[in-house]
């Protein structure tokens, strides 16, 4: 028979994340009363999530193993503010401290809200931005890799860049300036470029690309047709025409995360799009569209025959790439600006994917998204490849290269959760961090920050998935 609810009370402290919570009768539910919402949890699921933090692990006490459903015997609120901790205590009388604030985080993913569920979930896109509201911050290359940069210096300087590169709300895109003078000539060796040695200081790595020298970077130019050098001079590309929006490596199975781009030598004007803005656009003006276009079958292949022996790649996704295992959180983009991405689309449906592909290019060039830049000799940017579309509207004089070199999307990962781990260890064991998404620790940063200044207001932080 089952035993009463047992509940427990943290007091009436407004800025207290846990306000009240409760044992089921069958002890097999705890509910927890956070500062702006309950949540009911499986007894199970905290049993399976609490960390092991002892010496060694048996085989036998691995938590698969373990057939029988645990019990809740209590729990009650240990600490304050961001150090707060939810004791609870199992049938076997051992008991495990959860850090409130990674409960409250990973609450509406896995617990069960009071709240009643909305009838149909609308797909979430950050907001992006537009051509006239988004200034490209800059920072100077002595404050990356200056000679008498300290170390702290050098850290703080690569947080806030990971953070204006990555973060949803930022611009996803910074310029570096005051750079040393280069010779062309060497740029154009692709190897020991400025770009890469700046690339490596922030992440370590690079692209490592199957047909290139380690660490090459590739190479765009515009060079004068009559030209009899400039097949040997331009292993990569050589176009004077308009490059239309598009995410770099769109052709791989795996695309870059984030790319930088060295004007060295002539002026172009180049375009940045939020493609997130452009999709937020999109489902306003024709919502059927925007789903054909997160649904459809997507193939983009090249043959690129600036290699010896030429480069085949093809590979089939969706332009717009969601979170994996989490169907409604639109993760990134992948485009190519030819059409014929949406070739794969079943005979019913071939007339709409078109439509879509075509509509969404439509809005991507339009003055409101497409940010315009005079690109100049000496001139670097680095941005979010996930995000950010860039292209090419106009050449203005020849001859003309920039140096292109991206860093993979795991490289950019580790070094980025390094750096949310470093401030978030000093409130939470670093092993309960372990599997947190790393999308969520962005979430749990802001929620760090307001509990250590007590602002804990329900309408002050909004955690609801990514």
């Amino acid at each position: 028979m089952p035993s009463a609810i047992q509940k427990t009370s943290s007091g009436s402290d407004p800025n207290q994340l846990i306000r009240d919570c409760s044992v089921s009768p069958f002890r097999d539910n705890l509910t927890v009363s956070f500062y702006d919402a309950t949540f009911v949890f499986h007894a199970q699921w905290l049993y399976d999530a609490r960390c092991d933090t002892g010496p060694e692990r048996r085989a036998p006490q691995v938590f698969c193993q373990q057939l029988n459903a645990v019990h809740v015997q209590s729990a009650e609120v240990s600490s304050s503010g961001a150090r707060t901790t939810l004791d609870v205590t199992w049938d076997d009388g051992s008991t495990t401290p959860f850090p409130a604030l990674w409960l409250r985080l990973l609450a509406p993913l896995v617990a069960k809200t009071q709240q009643p569920a909305a009838a149909v979930k609308e797909s979430t896109i950050p907001k992006g931005w537009l051509a006239n509201e988004v200034v490209i911050p800059e920072i100077s290359y002595q404050k990356i890799m200056g000679e008498h940069l300290s170390n702290e210096e050098f850290l703080a300087k690569k947080a806030w860049i990971l953070d204006t590169l990555l973060l949803d709300d930022s611009p996803g895109i910074i310029k570096i300036t005051d750079l040393p003078e280069v010779d062309a000539y060497t740029e154009g060796t692709q190897v020991d470029n400025l770009l890469t040695h700046i690339l490596k200081c922030l992440f370590g790595a690079v692209f490592q690309h199957s047909m290139r020298p380690p660490d090459a970077t590739f190479k765009i130019a515009s060079y004068y047709h009559e030209s009899a050098t400039r097949i040997t001079e331009l292993p990569n590309y050589d176009t004077d025409e308009i490059l239309l929006p598009h995410v770099d490596h769109s052709h791989y199975d795996n695309p870059v995360r984030v790319q930088g781009l060295h004007a060295i030598q002539g002026h172009s004007e180049n375009t940045f799009i939020h493609a997130f803005a452009a999709l937020n656009t999109l489902r306003e003006e024709d919502s059927n569209l925007y789903d054909t276009l997160c649904s459809a079958p997507y193939i983009l292949g090249r043959v690129a025959q600036f290699y010896n022996p030429p480069l085949y790649q093809t590979t089939v996704d969706t332009a717009v790439r969601k979170m994996p295992g989490f169907p409604d959180e639109v993760k990134c983009i992948r485009w190519h600006p030819h059409l014929a991405g949406y070739l794969l689309s079943p005979y019913e449906d071939y007339e709409k994917a078109r439509r879509a592909h075509c509509k969404f290019q439509e809005i991507m060039r339009r003055d409101s998204h497409q940010l315009k830049i005079k690109f100049n000799p000496g001139d670097m940017y680095v941005w979010d490849n996930f995000r950010l579309l860039h292209g090419r509207e106009n050449i203005f004089s020849t001859p003309r290269m920039a140096i292109g070199q991206t860093v993979i999307e795991q490289v950019v990962n580790d070094h980025y959760r390094v750096k949310q781990m470093d401030f978030l260890s000093r409130f939470i064991g670093e092993h309960w961090l372990v599997q947190t998404p790393t999308w969520q620790l962005d979430n749990l940063v802001k929620l760090v920050k307001r509990a250590t200044v007590g602002n804990l207001t329900p309408a002050s932080v909004s955690i609801n998935g990514k």
